[in-house]
């Protein structure tokens, strides 16, 4: 918990908030960012103003940040009023608040905080810049289409060169050509071919020899089962042989939804990665003078 006392006498001025901020920085600067965060949150609660309170905060943030605590760092954001501020400022916050949010895997607050740079930022100039990461979040939340869209938007406002923009349209468009968006298994579709049919749902997620092992597993138990019959073993073929066989049906089925899931986390992070990986250099290519 951080206290901050005001004492009799004492007054924000100016220079008093201004030396505050370049001890915040300087901090900052060396790598000491936990102590430059206290100095910045000093700041934020002397500020008379609510454009140095916002400052102050988006700088906090940035110590979170650095030490790669993007819950904090979200949190700090959190407190940001977006009265008397410019949309210059407004944007930082908000595109800011989305990346925590993104780092953070909070991919519905992370759109929402782009969705309002959209409506509420009257100059597109401004929030066009917040088009590249809000494609990077439509990936993750598997809106493709809309990221493609998006991405399009961008090359088409900000690449004056025709001939760039019409090849970076070209690469987009090959990115995200519904051939190569993943086709994602449907995880109870599974479940059931594993229930009714044993190692289908297995195979169903392309798992041929883990499917031929478990269908293969439980056919033997069933064997057992029927063969502890016929010999009389009635107590022993209804209890261990049949149980042999009730442990890998049902373990067939846990394992069946939890190929599925790794079969579509892998192709997601797979095609996610590599637009990543093209929308990052799309970000390098603007920065080039």
């Amino acid at each position: 918990m951080i206290c901050i006392f005001h004492f009799g006498g004492y007054s924000a001025t100016n220079s008093g908030t201004n030396g505050i901020e370049k001890k915040g920085d300087s901090l900052f600067k060396a790598g000491q960012f936990q102590l430059a965060g206290l100095y910045f949150e000093k700041l934020s609660f002397l500020a008379s103003d609510n454009k140095t309170k916002t400052t102050a905060l988006l700088k906090k943030a940035d110590c979170y940040l650095a030490r790669k605590d993007f819950g904090n760092a979200q949190s700090v954001l959190s407190r940001i009023f977006y009265g008397e501020i410019s949309d210059s400022l407004v944007f930082v916050a908000q595109h800011k608040t989305a990346l925590c949010a993104y780092l953070n895997s909070d991919f519905t607050l992370a759109e929402s905080q782009i969705i309002l740079i959209k409506e509420f930022i009257a100059d597109s100039s401004i929030s066009i810049r917040a088009y590249p990461l809000y494609a990077l979040i439509l990936n993750e939340s598997q809106k493709w289409l809309e990221a493609k869209s998006v991405l399009n938007d961008f090359v088409n406002f900000t690449v004056k060169n025709p001939e760039l923009a019409s090849g970076l349209r070209n690469e987009i468009s090959g990115l995200y050509e519904t051939n190569n968006i993943p086709k994602l298994k449907d995880i109870e579709y599974a479940k059931k071919l594993s229930m009714f049919l044993p190692g289908m749902g297995q195979l169903y997620c392309g798992y041929f020899w883990e499917g031929s092992l478990s269908l293969g597993l439980q056919i033997i138990g069933l064997g057992l089962t029927g063969l502890s019959i016929y010999h009389r073993y009635y107590f022993t073929g209804s209890t261990l042989a049949f149980g042999i066989f009730q442990k890998f049906y049902a373990g067939g089925l846990n394992r069946t939804e939890f190929l599925a899931r790794k079969r579509n986390y892998t192709s997601v992070r797979t095609f996610n990665d590599s637009r990543k990986e093209f929308i990052l250099n799309l970000l390098e290519t603007k920065k080039a003078p």
